[in-house]
C-alpha cells in the first residue's frame, strides 16, 4: 500500500483514527498524571588509586586493576552497607516502615534485612567511564529522603571501607604482640649466651684485637727469618775463621790486627836491613828480633780473640733464633685460640643478629599494624554531597506526552488500516486501473455531498430529482 493510499484511507476513516488517537492520548495523560512522583538524588565518591598510602608508604598493585573499581561498587551494593545505613538513619525505629513490613511479609523474616533490601532496590551505584568516581543515586517519593538516603549510603560506604581496613589490623594486633614478646625473649637469651661465653674466656672478642695479635705473629715471623739469615751468616763466618785463621774476613777487617801486621812487617824489614849491615849478633838486631816475637804473639792473640768473638756472635744468634721460635710458637697458639674464640663468638653473634632482625621485623610490622588499626581515613573520599532535587525525575510529562502522541499516530494508522482490510474499497483511481487493467474515463461525484451542498441556504441549484435521491439512497 502506497503512501497516497494510506492517506486516502485515513481521510475516509478519519473518525476512527481520531478516536484511537484521542483514546491513546487520554490513556497516556492518565498514566502520566496518576504515576506517583519519584525524586532522584545523586552523590559521588572518589577512589584515590594513584597516591601512596600514608601509612604503608606504597601503592597497592590491586588498586590499579579494573576489578578494584568493580569491587568497590559491589561493596556499595552489599547488605552490610545497607544495614549500616539503617542504623545510621534509625529506620528500624520507624513505625510506618514496620507497618509496611508487616503488611507485605505478614511479620515473617527479619525486619532490618527487609529494610536493607528495600533500600538497596532503590539505590544504584555506577562507576564513571574513564575515571575513578562512583556515582550513588537513590530514588524516593520524597526529595529530602532521597538526598538523605544517598548521603547515608555514601557515609556507610566510607565507614565500611575504613572498617575493612582496620578490622584485620585490630584482629592481628594480639598476634603481633605475642610474637614480639617471643622475639624479644629470644634476643635476650642470645645476648646472654654471648656475654656468658665472653666472661668464661675472660676476653673481649673483637676483630681489632685479633688483628693486633696477628700483626705480632707476622712480626715474629719476619724476625725469625731475619735471625735465621743472621745465624747462617755468622755460622759461615765462624767456619771461615776456624779454617783460615788470620785470613778470615772478620780478622782482616779488624783494625788492631791490621795495625799489628803493619808493625810486624815494618820490624821484619828493619831486621833484614840491620842483619845485613850489622850482623846477627849485634845487640840492636837481637833487640829488634825480640820486638818481632812480641808483636807476633800480640797478633796471634788478637787473631784468636777476633775468631772467638765470631763464635760468640754465632752462639748469640743461635740463642736468639731459639727464643724467637719459642715466641712465634706461643703467639701462633695464642692467635689460634683467639680465632677459635672468635669463631665460637661469631656463631653466638650471628644468633644475636638473627634474633635482633627478627625482633626488629616484628616490631616494624607491629607498628604498621597499630597505625593501620588506628587509621581514620581510607583511600576513598566523598566528592559530592546529594541535595534534595527540586523537580521529580518521574513522571516526565513532556517525554510521556511525546511518546503518547507518537504511539497515538501509530495506533490510529494501524487500526484504520486494519478496518480497511476488513472492508476494502476503492479510494483512488489508480487502484481501479491496477485491478481492472483499464483506464479511468471519468469520475462520479459524491451524491451525498451534492445533497448536502444543495440543502445549504442560498444555493440556486434545483432540488434533486427523485431518481437521484433513489440512487443516492442505494449508494
Amino acid at each position: 500500500m502506497t503512501f497516497k493510499q494510506i492517506m486516502a484511507v485515513l481521510r475516509a476513516r478519519w473518525w476512527v483514527a481520531l478516536s484511537v488517537a484521542a483514546f491513546t492520548m487520554t490513556v497516556a495523560a492518565l498514566i502520566t498524571w496518576t504515576t506517583p512522583k519519584t525524586y532522584v538524588a545523586t552523590a559521588s565518591v572518589l577512589l584515590d588509586v594513584k597516591n601512596a598510602d600514608p601509612i604503608v608508604g606504597m601503592v597497592s598493585p590491586s588498586m590499579a586493576t579494573p576489578a578494584f573499581l568493580v569491587t568497590q561498587v559491589d561493596i556499595l551494593k552489599s547488605k552490610r552497607v545497607g544495614m549500616k545505613v539503617i542504623r545510621n538513619m534509625r529506620l528500624q525505629e520507624s513505625d510506618e516502615m514496620r507497618r509496611r513490613w508487616k503488611a507485605e511479609t505478614k511479620g515473617t523474616g527479619d525486619f532490618q534485612g527487609w529494610l536493607a533490601t528495600l533500600l538497596q532496590n532503590s539505590m544504584d551505584a555506577r562507576p564513571s567511564r574513564g575515571s575513578n568516581v562512583i556515582f550513588v543515586t537513590y530514588k524516593a517519593a520524597s526529595p529530602e529522603f532521597a538526598a538523605a538516603a544517598a548521603n547515608g549510603f555514601v557515609q556507610a560506604y566510607l565507614e565500611t571501607v575504613l572498617e575493612l581496613r582496620t578490622n584485620p589490623a585490630k584482629a592481628s594486633k594480639d598476634f603481633f604482640d605475642a610474637n614480639a614478646r617471643s622475639a624479644r625473649m629470644a634476643l635476650e637469651s642470645a645476648q646472654a649466651r654471648l656475654s656468658d661465653y665472653q666472661k668464661s674466656q675472660d676476653l673481649l672478642v673483637t676483630d681489632e684485637r685479633l688483628d693486633v695479635e696477628t700483626s705480632r705473629l707476622n712480626e715474629l715471623s719476619n724476625q725469625l727469618v731475619l735471625m735465621q739469615s743472621a745465624v747462617a751468616d755468622s755460622s759461615s763466618r765462624q767456619a771461615a775463621a776456624n779454617a783460615q785463621g788470620d785470613r778470615s774476613p772478620d780478622v782482616m777487617a779488624n783494625p788492631l790486627v791490621a795495625s799489628l801486621k803493619a808493625d810486624l812487617l815494618r820490624q821484619q824489614t828493619s831486621l833484614e836491613q840491620l842483619s845485613t849491615r850489622l850482623g846477627e849478633s849485634h845487640p840492636a838486631v837481637q833487640e829488634l828480633r825480640t820486638g818481632i816475637e812480641d808483636t807476633s804473639r800480640k797478633l796471634e792473640a788478637e787473631v784468636r780473640r777476633v775468631t772467638g768473638s765470631v763464635g760468640v756472635g754465632n752462639s748469640v744468634n743461635i740463642s736468639r733464633v731459639a727464643q724467637v721460635k719459642a715466641s712465634l710458637e706461643a703467639q701462633r697458639l695464642k692467635v689460634m685460640k683467639l680465632k677459635a674464640i672468635r669463631d665460637e663468638a661469631a656463631i653466638l653473634q650471628r644468633d644475636v643478629d638473627s634474633a635482633q632482625r627478627t625482633y626488629d621485623g616484628v616490631q616494624a610490622r607491629m607498628s604498621n599494624t597499630n597505625l593501620e588499626s588506628q587509621a581514620n581515613q581510607a583511600n576513598v573520599t566523598s566528592l559530592e554531597t546529594a541535595v534534595a532535587p527540586a523537580l521529580p525525575d518521574l513522571p516526565r510529562v513532556g517525554t510521556n506526552m511525546a511518546l503518547g502522541a507518537l504511539l497515538a499516530v501509530l495506533l490510529a494508522t494501524a487500526v484504520t488500516l486494519l478496518l480497511e482490510t476488513w472492508d476494502r474499497r476503492f479510494r483512488i483511481p489508480e487502484e481501479a486501473e491496477w485491478l481492472l487493467q483499464q483506464p479511468v474515463l471519468g469520475r462520479l461525484p459524491s451524491f451525498s455531498k451534492l445533497i448536502k451542498d444543495s440543502a445549504k441556504p442560498g444555493q440556486t441549484n434545483a432540488r434533486p430529482s427523485p431518481a437521484l435521491l433513489a440512487l443516492t439512497s442505494k449508494t
